[in-house]
């Protein structure tokens, strides 16, 4: 039986091979749509499999071995020119890459693998469908190259040949000499520069000694001419020749050969669960300091700014700083780009567009962004859900999208970028948009608001968009395998919120839609506002935050039972923290102070009490029993005994939005 030990090896290593094969097979797919094949890519993702086969096999892992093995052998027949690479073939890669990363997720939960008979049997009709047009032997009849090359070219090199010689490409024969000392290093070098103009079909040591070193011959396939290869490649005694296409066949018997090639990294791999224990156990020093400062403070009130209180402030800064600059090293380890994630969205939405009978391209930007790992992983399902609904709501068919003037291709963009201690992620598309009347319709025909909502299209607009978050809220007429069964919205403003984060929505009828998710870069460890209501203290995390006010009681006006107050010329709804947790308020307060946060036009203010600093928290989740309570993300422990909640503003704007619609009825 496995231990722990070593199935956590295999699923570190399993996850980096096929997060590998998966971009690998998008750039494939974006290459073919292109109008070409890089075999280069098709040779890598053949290594990709063959190494996740090698590690299952090495594990005992049966089911994974025999999917990969199987997916090798379709690899090396399409690398072979035996199956043409297709939409269809690479619609099947796909998908069986997705069932090998489900496989090792099951592995992971210790659960039984899936059966992978029908996927066996889908490879195998993929196999033999029949063989590609490149089998044509007769295609090395055209070209005069010397039989003592053809002669020993492997089964892959002469395929790659016969497509240079199909594609009617300039063959060149490269002759170079290398020192016999560093000849590794000069046939790597004019290798790389050799690609930037072509393909290099075949590098062969050339027959005989030489006193001066070893020789090697080349033979390159390019649509450059040779007068550019000999200007570009400045190698001394480096010999070019065309080789000629002719018509006077030539037989040439091909002799198989493997290859094998190693790379060398000098990363080490880190489990999560390490880093989340450093992160543990820097946040409880974090606590401690705060206490040290918190009692240095009193010292300093008690004695003054002299002697030991003097001592005890540069000790506290020395600390902090230094905790700072440790807490910034493991957070830069726990960061990832969001390409780990954009891939297997990338191949989402062509999957789904074919599904849909559309016609779909995406854009994808910011894709070194980064972010904490395990955010990465949950962020994944609402951008799922979220690239869905475009397709299926959004986009429109490619006749309909033509009678509007539009070009038959939909496009979805998906852009990350840092801003601040935030990563802002949005996902837009141009195609028909949210009609709120639309919304607001489908809302009383579900029982979500009463006929009599009062609500109106143009001026309650923000209020009507946010009720496609509600769970059971869906526009679409019917089930598909895409969306419409009224799950999905709710479960991305859910998954966001447990991330501390904002999701706000911008859209215009027939122009397309744009959601804007507002993320903090982690949550292992985040600075918080420490606050006062109704005589409890609260935290709420500081990248919530857009401003603080003070205000006198006055300024707050009544608007159809709504508080609000104007900041800057714009009407920002108003709550109160001790009204929401029903705790006794202070009256005849002469200040009141008041919290902004949201996203865009999602804005509210949180009146409280008063402000208590800040300080950095480790949010702490809450029981079972009450996970669920609205406006409350977990707690924390401020370092002097006291267990204090964390407000979750996101749940906070939405109950906020609810009760707004509600109160129209």
């Amino acid at each position: 039986m496995k231990t722990d030990r070593s199935l956590k090896e295999f699923l570190v290593e399993a996850e980096d091979i096929l997060e590998t094969a998966n971009q690998t097979l998008l750039a494939i797919e974006n290459g073919l749509e292109a109008g070409s094949t890089d075999p280069d890519r098709v040779n890598a993702l053949f290594r990709s499999l063959h190494s996740f086969k090698g590690l299952a096999g090495m594990f005992g892992l049966q089911t994974p071995a025999d999917l990969a093995h199987k997916l090798e052998f379709l690899l090396d027949e399409l690398r072979l020119g035996r199956v043409s690479l297709t939409p269809g073939v690479l619609d099947v890669l796909t998908e069986m890459l997705g069932l090998l990363g489900q496989l090792v997720v099951q592995i992971s939960r210790k659960q039984q693998p899936d059966d992978i008979t029908a996927a066996l049997e889908r490879i195998d009709g993929v196999l033999h469908a029949g063989p590609a047009a490149s089998a044509d032997r007769s295609l090395l009849e055209r070209v005069t190259l010397d039989r003592s090359i053809l002669s020993v070219l492997t089964e892959y090199e002469e395929y790659r040949l016969k497509e240079n010689i199909r594609a009617r490409k300039n063959l060149f024969l490269l002759k170079a000499t290398f020192d016999i000392a560093d000849f590794e290093k000069g046939i790597k070098q004019l290798s790389a520069s050799l690609k930037k103009f072509g393909e290099l079909i075949c590098t062969l040591p050339t027959a005989g000694e030489s006193v001066s070193g070893i020789g090697f011959t080349m033979v390159v396939g390019t649509a450059e001419r040779q007068e550019k290869l000999k200007a570009a490649i400045k190698l001394p005694g480096l010999a070019i020749e065309t080789v000629p296409y002719r018509e006077v066949p030539r037989a040439a018997e091909p002799r198989s050969a493997a290859g094998e090639l190693k790379s060398a990294s000098n990363s080490v791999r880190v489990d999560i669960a390490k880093l989340d224990s450093l992160m543990g156990i820097l946040g409880e020093i974090h606590i401690s300091k705060s206490a040290f400062g918190r009692i240095a403070g009193e010292l300093r009130a008690m004695q003054g700014f002299t002697g030991l209180a003097v001592d005890l402030h540069k000790i506290y800064r020395r600390l902090e700083r230094k905790l700072n600059e440790l807490q910034e090293g493991i957070l830069d380890v726990r960061m990832v780009p969001m390409s780990q994630i954009f891939t297997r969205l990338a191949q989402a939405v062509k999957k789904y567009a074919r599904g849909a009978g559309k016609e779909v391209n995406l854009l994808l930007e910011g894709e070194e962004t980064e972010l904490d790992k395990l955010m990465i992983e949950d962020l994944a399902d609402p951008l799922m859900h979220m690239i869905r609904n475009a397709i299926d709501h959004g986009i429109e068919a490619p006749d309909v999208r033509t009678r509007q003037g539009k070009p038959e291709r939909g496009t979805v963009q998906l852009t990350a970028f840092p801003k601040g201690n935030h990563v802002v992620v949005t996902v837009e598309d141009d195609g028909a948009g949210i009609d709120p009347r639309v919304v607001l319709a489908k809302a009383v025909e579900k029982g979500i608001i009463e006929a009599g909502h009062g609500l109106d299209p143009l001026a309650d607009r923000k209020e009507i968009l946010d009720l496609i978050f509600l769970p059971g809220f869906t526009t679409s007429e019917q089930v598909t395998e895409i969306s419409g069964r009224g799950v999905g919205m709710d479960v991305v403003k859910k998954n966001v919120s447990k991330l501390s984060g904002i999701i706000d929505i911008e859209t215009e009828t027939g122009a397309g839609t744009r959601f804007t998710i507002m993320l903090p870069i982690t949550l292992a460890i985040i600075k918080a506002l420490v606050i006062e209501a109704g005589g409890q203290i609260f935290t709420i995390p500081l990248n919530s935050v857009l401003e603080t006010i003070r205000v006198s009681p006055e300024r707050i006006e009544t608007v159809e039972t709504r508080e609000v107050m104007a900041v800057r010329d714009e009407t920002i709804p108003l709550i109160r923290l001790s009204q929401v947790f029903n705790l006794t308020a202070e009256r005849d307060r002469q200040w009141l102070y008041v919290i902004l946060v949201g996203l865009a036009e999602r804005r509210l203010g949180i009146v409280v009490d008063g402000f208590r600093g800040q300080q950095e928290i480790i949010i702490k989740p809450l029981g079972k029993r009450l996970s669920n309570i609205p406006g409350i993300a977990g707690a924390t422990d401020l370092g002097d005994k006291r267990m204090v909640l964390v407000l979750d503003v996101e749940s906070l704007i939405g109950g906020t939005m609810k009760k707004a619609a509600g109160s129209r009825q």
